[in-house]
């Protein structure tokens, strides 16, 4: 495809987002905002038609198979009169489920529950109705008792606490009726409202969220308008129907459209520099000469600060001594867990302050013209990992060499097996031999960090767990070493080895320059 194709079907796409998104009937978007949807339009962030069906037909496959192999076929779900409800009902009904739809109604707008009820019928899904207006009233009505501000007051606090009753009322009566007929509670929530935090912790959120990975303004209605969710639905203004406020968007303070595209420069902007602070945001994003970018992304910031809680509700603490929550974790993947729900679980990721570390080493390996290789026992190639996941990383990281038994540091990297039979493997002149080994074998790189420890969680050839020896070793000058002892689980120990490895290579290189 040449640049006029690509470009036109770039502008095709971006007419089709700002109509199904309902933007033009908010405004243009302002400079900065129509700039950015066209480059990430281009980037493949806003996905074309052709990867939107791609994605419908494998929300609808896993549906299926969580069917099949989890022994449940109802669902349960709240038919609001938002597309959002709707389509979660009609990915439930094409993957063979059971699909009970109930309209619930709290002093709520007519046409709201209207749209539900004609939602059920296009879907051709169960339909059932309770109006909640006398149970919530009761409700407000007693815990007034206690405060009587819930009741009289008009207010934003007490608007938003009789919304978070309404929200509560209704989630109790989805899970009555899954207990009732043996299903589960959909959830209907989506990646833009996630993300807002606009949501009611133990109101919103069910057991299973087949579109909570979707972007509000674009694919939620264009997969409602492929899988035949009606017409007035997926063109409706979003409203939480919860009487808090006035729409969706005048709640969050930016429209859906707006908010995806800020989430996306804002990912952008802290991959390629993860010590980004908040202050920093608007200049690294380009906004300088656009005050109506910089208001909007203040509020997706102040949102996201103000509700980052929600996003990893319960907030549990590790226990002090002991790894408990991973064997559980475990237990439950290998033996119960549905395998649908199992891929990719495994993989490592690697925490903001390990990627800001990353980064900075990588940008002073650049710097001094340098490459960087690890030799790695404990870790078994984490430090290397992190680096890679650096862009711009291929031009510094040579490689990495996983030396986790005793006899591979003897043979990648010429360790001497009478120093590991002297000192154990645990001490800082095998540390020492193993970056020094790493940088003989790998005649190309400059930098070499080498790692070995006790990750734990018991103690090993009589060191401790958390007790980690690392070695940094730069051509032309001496291996420094150190010792250190970490507190903590397996995990929090090979993290904290990380940290440690990437500070002390980065001190190393800023010494050497300095």
């Amino acid at each position: 495809m040449n640049k006029a194709d690509a470009g036109g079907v770039t502008e095709t796409l971006v007419e089709e987002i700002l109509d199904l998104s309902r933007q033009r009937l908010t405004g243009e978007l302002s400079p900065w905002f129509a700039e950015r949807l066209a480059e990430q339009v281009e980037r493949g962030l806003f996905l074309p038609p052709r990867d939107l069906d791609l994605v419908g037909a494998r929300l609808v496959q896993d549906l299926a198979e969580y069917r099949m192999q989890g022994s449940i076929s109802t669902a349960v779900l709240g038919m609001s009169g938002g597309v959002d409800s709707a389509l979660t009902a009609a990915l439930f009904k094409a993957a063979g489920w059971r699909v009970v739809g109930l309209t619930l109604p709290i002093e709520q707008n007519p046409e709201e529950t209207e749209r539900g009820i004609e939602a059920c019928e296009a879907l051709r899904i169960e339909h059932l109705h309770l109006d909640l207006s006398q149970a919530y009233r009761a409700a407000v009505a007693q815990l007034g008792d206690l405060d009587g501000d819930l009741v009289a007051s008009d207010e934003g606090p007490a608007r938003t606490r009789r919304g978070n009753l309404r929200a509560r009322l209704r989630m109790m009566t989805l899970y009555d009726q899954a207990h009732r007929l043996g299903g589960l509670v959909a959830s209907t929530d989506n990646l833009s409202e996630l993300s807002a935090g606009f949501w009611t912790l133990h109101g919103d959120v069910g057991d299973l969220a087949p579109v909570q990975s979707l972007l509000k303004s674009w694919e939620v209605p264009w997969l409602a308008r492929a899988h035949g969710v009606p017409e007035r639905t997926w063109r409706a203004m979003p409203t939480d129907g919860l009487g808090i406020g006035g729409g969706d968007e005048a709640q969050i303070g930016a429209t859906y459209l707006e908010w995806d595209i800020v989430q996306f420069a804002l990912a952008s902007a802290l991959r390629d520099d993860p010590g980004l602070t908040t202050q920093h945001l608007a200049f690294a994003l380009r906004m300088d000469e656009d005050r109506h970018a910089q208001e909007v992304l203040g509020t997706v910031l102040a949102r996201m600060k103000a509700t980052w809680h929600k996003r990893v509700n319960p907030i549990r603490f590790d226990h002090p001594k002991a790894d408990r929550y991973d064997p559980l974790d475990r237990l439950d993947e290998r033996l119960f867990r549905p395998a649908v729900l199992r891929a990719d679980q495994s993989l490592l990721g690697f925490s903001g302050e390990m990627q800001d570390l990353a980064a900075r080493l990588v940008r002073a390996l650049k710097a001094a013209d340098c490459r960087l290789v690890t030799a790695e026992s404990c870790t078994a190639g984490m430090i290397a990992a992190c680096v890679s996941g650096v862009p711009g990383c291929s031009g510094v990281l040579e490689g990495s060499f996983v030396v986790y038994r005793p006899s591979m540091k003897f043979a990648a990297l010429g360790v001497p097996e009478a120093l590991i039979a002297e000192k154990t493997v645990y001490h800082p002149q095998v540390a020492r031999r193993m970056a020094e080994g790493a940088l003989a074998a790998a005649p190309e790189a400059d930098l070499a960090l080498a790692v070995t420890g006790v990750a734990g969680p018991g103690e090993d050839e009589g060191h401790p767990p958390g007790y980690v020896c690392l070695a940094v070793a730069l051509r032309g000058r001496e291996t420094r070493i150190s010792e250190h002892y970490l507190p903590g689980s397996p995990r929090q120990v090979l993290a904290a080895t990380v940290r440690r490895a990437l500070g002390e290579g980065l001190g190393v290189l800023q010494e050497a320059k300095g």
